[in-house]
């Protein structure tokens, strides 16, 4: 105590001190915090401004509307893509940025080792390559009107990287700004093409089912894709040493596809009514794509206008014409063809020289291009690109692939042709009526496309556009084909004309949803087309007495979460179920299912149940034949998907039986022990109160930004997560991983949900899944999630005085 008393004054002093410490070190975090603060929003795009631009020929205005999105006023089309480069860049250029890094194998740069898997994926895929013989053959005539829009695109997008905000992502990052080339344009589309291939999860995983079980087993779970295509005659299956590395090509594709900063492309629907049908007497177009969640949203509105020409249209990055679009006389929309247009070749190395293959009745050489990754924080990798007259050789570009003895060649009808996407586009937003809609579209070569048309004249159209290869028909494009023989080759290609294709039909409806198209007189064409459900439905909201269909009606229905052919199939493998040998909590189950209609709503209790009996179901019947790792493979193709329902009714199918076991087990001991294991899973799960078992906790979205795994501020980045309706092929196809977590995260679904009535084309309406801009202090970075989730929509306006109405900024660019 006396000690305490005589040193008091020192105590009090030293407080004194320790306080005024923490108080100047408080405001230096104050201070800091502020600091940090006003840059990011010094960052924001900067929506009110005057600015020049070197080279402009004339005054050009830019209004946003209250959700963000740029009207584009210009006097001429030069000035008009010119500003429109500028505007796209100020939003986007992030994402630009990771794009054509992913298409051009060069993320390692950034990224560091672990970015060296799909680098040397897509490096070998050439799409650079590709790129120069689409310039030198298409755009070396800058007289040519798309070529002239792409340039003075490539101008303003380069003079915002060299005069514009840096983006917090390229400091975070360590990127360098440099320029757009129109060889970036060019890759760009490369990979969005590759994005629609199913090539490389299917063919592998489906020769290995077929070269380890044989014609039996294979038939079963891939014969009906598409419906009879694919009886072939019984053939002697290959040995079996091949299972492991066809099984690794699909897993390491699917590995790098999940990793990748930039969604690939899953399926859409669209439909077209015509006017004989609606409430206006004009034709309704409504059109949502499939795509992998990501933020940035994949598309990007903007309305451009300058006498003569006028469109409100969706843009993928890096890229000055839209991929939608409508006009004051038309528009369409797009879905997945789906067509099988690639195949790979198991080829037959020499053994006295691996630079060499057979083809016929000869040794070939292995053309060798060689390439450079540079690679973060370590020595740049060598890289030989070797390829042979069926394509690129994948060996030893995915560490998976090391072990392949014999060459697999990747052959793709993309490589074939130069792309026309860039003139095809241009001219699809040009045009006047279905004439001039069904020549812009006819040159597309790759990915095959589904092209709905719909004009203010009343004419409605759909073509499937894509170059479509004549092969042998002793063929299964689905399996990994014989490069040595010379007997598998393409022997030529179909004319455009013969391409499936309907104008003005007399039913008055025309839709697409991934669906098989039907014979055109040669044959179905082969394709990875989805299961039928989200088409039967359409059919069923679409095909009757109706004549007042509306915008709103429409939204209804891309809004729909029932899935009929889930409630058919649900009922189908229950009615081999023993109720007797059930569990008191699965006979509820049975009885809620056998009750259901397939409605996937927020408090649904039934889609829980159903895709755990679904995941159970088929680990009972294939893990024991395949082993787990291709068990999981061919669960998650669309080959399955699609044989699914006539698999689960197949009584006298092999699958059925437990090679494990010395009994033979039966589809309803599957599915009787299936049904019981989910109920049981889901209560130690969701606990034993099957109404809360609702879809809403265990079905939700997050659109993951690129940035989003950083420790503390990546949440900042993402976007959700939000619950969200809907479901595998529901018409609003919110789809997932089935896996056994029976957590069902959406990993794709519409990436936006548009609809025009061409009684009144200036005003069409549609929502975009998170916002327009791309920067994640910008109020207009998330402002549509909530809206998007919960069905909603905004307008998509043309007419300048509405614009006006909800204007929140104004740039104005100058000579």
């Amino acid at each position: 105590m006396t000690l305490f008393i005589y040193f008091q004054p020192y105590f009090h002093i030293h407080m004194g001190i320790l306080k005024r410490f923490l108080a100047i070190v408080l405001l230096l975090i104050v201070l800091a915090a502020a600091g940090v603060f006003f840059y990011l929003q010094y960052l924001k795009p900067d929506y009110n401004a005057e600015l020049q631009l070197p080279g402009l020929k004339d005054k050009v205005e830019v209004l946003y509307d209250d959700y963000g999105i740029p009207h584009i006023y210009a006097a001429n089309e030069d000035d008009l893509f010119y500003a429109f480069g500028y505007v796209h860049a100020q939003d986007r250029l992030f994402q630009m940025e990771i794009l054509r890094r992913l298409a051009d194998g060069r993320l390692a740069e950034l990224f560091g080792e672990k970015a060296l898997k799909s680098d040397k994926f897509f490096r070998t895929l050439s799409f650079r390559e590709h790129a120069r013989k689409t310039i030198d053959s298409l755009y070396r005539d800058s007289t040519l009107p798309y070529v002239k829009a792409a340039k003075n695109y490539l101008k303003g997008l380069n003079h915002y990287i060299s005069t514009g905000k840096t983006p917090i992502e390229f400091t975070l990052a360590g990127i360098p700004k440099t320029p757009f080339e129109e060889e970036d344009m060019q890759i760009i589309m490369s990979y969005i093409g590759y994005s629609f291939l199913a090539t490389f999860k299917i063919e592998p995983v489906a020769t290995a089912v077929y070269n380890k079980l044989g014609q039996q087993y294979y038939q079963d779970v891939m014969s009906q894709w598409p419906d009879s295509l694919y009886r072939l005659p019984v053939m002697k299956s290959e040995p079996d040493t091949s299972t492991q590395w066809l099984t690794s090509i699909s897993k390491a594709v699917t590995k790098i596809e999940e990793s990748l900063p930039y969604p690939t492309y899953e399926g859409s629907n669209g439909w077209v009514i015509s006017g004989k049908k609606t409430k206006s007497g004009k034709p309704i177009l409504s059109n949502d794509t499939h795509i992998q969640y990501a933020q940035p949203s994949v598309w990007y509105e903007a309305h451009l206008e300058c006498p003569g020409f006028s469109i409100y249209g969706n843009f993928l990055a890096g890229t000055p014409v839209p991929a939608l679009g409508h006009t004051a006389y038309g528009g369409w929309g797009i879905t997945m063809f789906e067509n099988d247009d690639a195949d790979m070749y198991r080829e037959k190395s020499n053994p006295a020289n691996a630079g060499q293959v057979w083809f016929k009745d000869h040794w070939e050489d292995i053309h060798i291009r060689k390439e450079t990754i540079k690679v973060k924080g370590e020595p740049d990798l060598a890289l030989d690109v070797k390829s042979s007259r069926h394509g690129y050789l994948l060996n030893g570009v995915l560490d998976e692939t090391d072990s392949i003895k014999d060459p697999i060649a990747f052959w793709w009808t993309f490589y074939q042709f130069p792309s026309h996407h860039l003139k095809g586009f241009y001219d699809l937003a040009h045009a006047r009526d279905v004439n001039d809609a069904a020549k812009a579209v006819a040159p597309l070569v790759a990915p095959g496309l589904n092209i709905m048309w719909a004009d203010t004249a009343g004419n409605i159209a759909w073509w499937a556009t894509a170059k479509l290869p004549i092969r042998p028909t002793h063929t299964d494009p689905q399996r990994i084909l014989d490069g040595a023989s010379g007997n598998d080759e393409i022997l030529g290609w179909y004319d455009f004309s013969q391409n499936p294709h309907i104008v003005n039909p007399a039913r008055g409806v025309l839709y697409t949803a991934n669906n098989q198209p039907a014979d055109m007189g040669y044959g179905l064409i082969p394709g990875y087309y989805v299961p039928s459900d989200r088409a039967e439905r359409i059919e069923e909201l679409l095909f009757n007495d109706k004549s007042d269909w509306t915008e709103a009606d429409s939204r209804v229905m891309i809004n729909d979460v029932k899935a009929s052919s889930h409630a058919t199939l649900v009922r189908n493998m229950l009615s081999s179920v023993d109720k007797n040998a059930l569990s008191a909590a699965a006979k509820q189950a049975y009885e809620l299912l056998m009750k259901w209609d397939g409605s996937h709503g927020f408090e649904n209790t039934e889609p829980a149940i159903y895709y755990r009996f679904v995941y159970e179901a088929l680990h009972n019947a294939f893990d024991d034949e395949l082993g787990k790792e291709l068990s999981v493979a061919l669960q998650n193709t669309y080959s399955l998907r699609r044989n699914i329902a006539a698999f689960c009714k197949n009584d006298r199918s092999l699958w059925w039986d437990d090679v494990h076991t010395a009994t033979k087990e039966t589809r309803g001991q599957i599915m009787t022990k299936s049904l019981n294991a989910a109920v049981s899973w889901l209560e130690k799960d969701l606990g034993i109160d099957m109404s809360k078992w609702e879809w809403k906790r265990v079905h939700t979205i997050t659109h993951k930004h690129p940035l989003g795994i950083l420790p503390l501020v990546g949440k900042y980045f993402n976007v959700g997560p939000l619950p969200i309706p809907g479901g595998r092929e529901t018409i609003n196809n919110t789809s997932f991983t089935l896996d056994s977590t029976g957590r069902y995260p959406v990993n794709a679904g519409p990436a936006l949900r548009r609809i025009i009535d061409f009684s009144d084309p200036s005003t069409g309406f549609s929502v975009n899944p998170t916002g327009e801009s791309g920067y994640f202090m910008s109020r207009h970075y998330d402002d549509q999630a909530k809206m998007f989730a919960e069905g909603g929509k905004r307008p998509e306006l043309m007419n300048r005085k509405m614009i006006e109405k909800v204007m929140t900024g104004k740039t104005v660019f100058k000579p």
